[in-house]
């Protein structure tokens, strides 16, 4: 596997529409009733995965925690009403149910094995070289350095993977200098499939977006869920703010966020690309540096500024140091779907379409998905990507 870096990259994680469905769970029909083993608050660092693999030792027990409690919620308001398994907010009340209760929610039992990972075998398929442009936090994170050997092994496959932001690796792809890309921001996947760019676009995970920044918190932001107010008072305060200004689905989604601040917002040139602008607000605390997560994370680690990531990025970094905090989360607007689209092999002949569509199909497989879903769960409690494809969820 090779990691092509652009040149303007100086370094080498369950939060909808054009986006993806929320999944959104009503009371268990048939339940009248439930018993809450325990009581919890929902503190600044809590997932339902966490809760659940704390309470249970399952981190796939979330959704017994959740159903209970919007039955709770039914009887009783002080209990939280959880609409998306991936969104829930500090302060809410969640009914967590005896391990008994979980498992007849479940209607399995807990800590059901995982699905196994037979070892790396060839198929018979030789892919050959394949390019893959996909957005810098996959790389950042250190996934693809973990699944892209079974792939390689399995399909006699050499990837190259041009790790850049999600506007570039669709411009790789219209151009045909790819043979798929994996990205996120759902707006533009779609706008490239429905311009025949793109062919076979699947769903592939999830995380979500988080600002971060400085213990001191000059903004005062700290625990904030709403995300556009929380952006005004950056603004407000004139706290540094550290844009990646790349074009990147990460860039994207900041400037649809600064749109809901209500904050006056001019263009700027993009520095990736000459013949596109994007919206900022004004103000020389504001900077724009054109660069990906990891070297962003970095610039504003060292201005102690801060900076919209996504969750898988920033805390892959934390283990090299960064001296930031997760400072707002929980908005439902951070939801960060990933898609992977196979480029069109009408428009663009030379591509490698029966290896994209071996790595679609692979990617999206339970075996892969079974991966990515540990991903990162050894070191942060949690994984740093939900898996989201169809064969996974039908599994779960």
């Amino acid at each position: 596997m090779k990691i092509l870096k652009p040149l303007l990259v100086i370094t080498a994680l369950f939060l909808l529409a054009v986006m993806l469905q929320p999944l959104v769970l009503a009371a268990p029909v048939g339940q009248e009733a439930v018993a809450c083993e325990q009581e919890v608050i929902v503190q600044g660092d809590d997932w339902l995965s966490k809760i659940a693999e704390k309470v249970y030792g399952d981190v796939f027990a979330y959704p017994a925690i959740a159903e209970a409690t919007n039955v709770k919620n039914a009887e009783h308001n002080s209990f939280a009403r959880i609409e998306n398994v991936d969104v829930i907010e500090i302060g809410w009340k969640l009914c967590v149910p005896s391990p008994a209760d979980a498992q007849a929610i479940l209607n399995r039992p807990l800590a059901e094995p995982e699905v196994a990972m037979s070892p790396a075998e060839p198929t018979g398929q030789q892919v050959g070289r394949l390019v893959l442009a996909t957005t810098t936090s996959t790389d950042d994170s250190g996934l693809l350095d973990v699944i892209l050997p079974d792939f390689e092994t399995r399909y006699g496959a050499d990837v190259e993977v041009i790790a850049v932001g999600t506007g570039q690796a669709i411009t790789l792809g219209e151009n045909g200098d790819a043979d798929v890309i994996l990205v996120h921001a759902r707006s533009r996947e779609d706008a490239f499939v429905e311009a025949n760019y793109g062919v076979n676009r699947q769903d592939v995970m999830y995380n979500d977006f988080v600002i971060v920044g400085p213990a001191a918190d000059p903004a005062g932001i700290k625990g904030m869920t709403d995300v556009g107010a929380a952006l005004a008072k950056i603004a407000e305060t004139g706290s540094t703010f550290i844009s990646r200004g790349d074009d990147s689905g990460t860039h994207t989604k900041e400037q649809s966020l600064w749109q809901a601040s209500g904050m006056p917002l001019v263009e700027a040139a993009n520095l990736t690309s000459a013949d596109k602008t994007f919206v900022k607000p004004e103000g020389d605390w504001y900077q724009s540096v054109g660069q990906g997560m990891g070297a962003t994370l970095t610039v504003a680690d060292e201005q102690q500024a801060y900076t919209l990531s996504d969750r898988a990025t920033f805390l892959a970094r934390t283990l090299e140091g960064i001296d930031l905090e997760i400072i707002v989360e929980g908005d439902s607007r951070l939801f960060n779907p990933y898609g992977v689209i196979a480029v069109n092999p009408e428009l663009h002949p030379n591509v490698n379409a029966a290896g994209a569509e071996a790595f679609i199909e692979w990617l999206t497989s339970l075996e892969t998905q079974q991966m990515i879903s540990q991903f990162g769960v050894d070191k942060f409690g949690q994984p740093l990507f939900v898996p989201d494809s169809e064969a996974w969820n039908a599994a779960q």
